[in-house]
């Protein structure tokens, strides 16, 4: 049963031993002081195990997980477990937070009765910061409600992502996120933003994202293969669990995967050489790929000898 008030923060950890103790400590450090952090310790073969029990003896708000490694959605996934909050919020784990941050999105929620807030986000890379405000300066710090939510997971990044927010209970809870997915993002922020009614994002700054080059969410090979099967997943839940039903949305979808699709094509990675497609995927993908990027798909399909079976 949920706790009046409380903010459940579920942070995945996973070889992240340098920076574990600059992001807890923001969290412990909120001035909103009704929290309950859950240290989800993903099979790490570091230190962060110890790090995370050490935590627990020191804050009595604090609770670790221990698990074998299941990356990064299951380890959100087996966090929501234990979520007792009436909020919920995910933090990863090289990242931290400004003091502030849960009082001012809480304090949103409230006062505008809310399903989610979300803040405005510096991308660090350890020496240069660069802000990440909303893409439509016209729609920060504005109520935003109905069908404009879904809107903005086609247009706005701060909406693309899970951790710069937080949400109502109601509106996380029952989703999974895509296990061993390197993209379970735009799977989970689509499912989250369709259940919402009533959103802001501020333009106040409150989340520190760490652009670390060896972590499999904020660096490395972009996995396109992934962001495909995330899409073509948030679709049919969507129409499944969620009874959607506007044609709208899904052509905005299909149009989405064919993109997705496109760029995986595109990519120069023998590690996921497509081989052959079958001709249904090709017809659908032509279908829904505008003009210029039909003509390159089906260019790159012959310049690659991609068989269409």
């Amino acid at each position: 049963m949920e706790e009046k008030g409380l903010l459940s923060v579920i942070v995945p950890v996973y070889k992240v031993e340098p920076y574990l103790r600059r992001c807890v400590d923001s969290i412990r450090n909120q001035t909103y002081k009704k929290l309950q952090i859950i240290l989800v310790d993903d099979g790490s073969p570091d230190n962060c195990g110890a790090i995370c029990d050490e935590y627990t003896k020191i804050d009595g708000r604090i609770i670790a997980v221990h698990q074998k490694n299941e990356g990064l959605s299951g380890a959100r996934n087996n966090g929501l477990l234990f979520a007792k909050g009436e909020y919920i919020a995910f933090v990863d784990s090289d990242d931290w937070l400004h003091p502030s941050m849960y009082e001012t999105l809480v304090h949103l929620i409230e006062v505008h009765q809310l399903d989610m807030a979300r803040c405005s986000v510096i991308g660090s890379d350890g020496q240069a910061e660069d802000s990440i405000l909303p893409r439509d300066k016209h729609i920060a710090n504005q109520l935003i409600t109905d069908a404009h939510v879904f809107e903005l997971y086609f247009t706005e990044f701060l909406c693309k992502v899970v951790w710069n927010a937080v949400y109502r209970r109601h509106i996380v809870m029952g989703i999974i996120s895509p296990e061993r997915c390197h993209s379970q993002d735009n799977y989970v922020s689509g499912r989250y933003l369709y259940r919402s009614k009533r959103i802001v994002i501020t333009d106040e700054c409150l989340y520190y994202y760490y652009k670390n080059p060896t972590s499999t969410t904020h660096g490395g090979h972009k996995r396109f293969l992934d962001i495909c099967i995330c899409t073509e997943k948030l679709r049919d839940d969507l129409i499944r669990e969620e009874h959607m039903t506007n044609r709208f949305y899904v052509e905005r979808l299909n149009k989405k995967l064919a993109r997705e699709f496109f760029h995986f094509v595109r990519v120069n990675d023998d590690r996921y050489r497509l081989r052959s497609i079958m001709r249904s995927q090709k017809k659908f993908i032509d279908k829904y790929l505008d003009f210029f990027r039909r003509i390159r798909f089906n260019y790159l399909l012959r310049k690659k000898k991609i068989q269409i079976i």
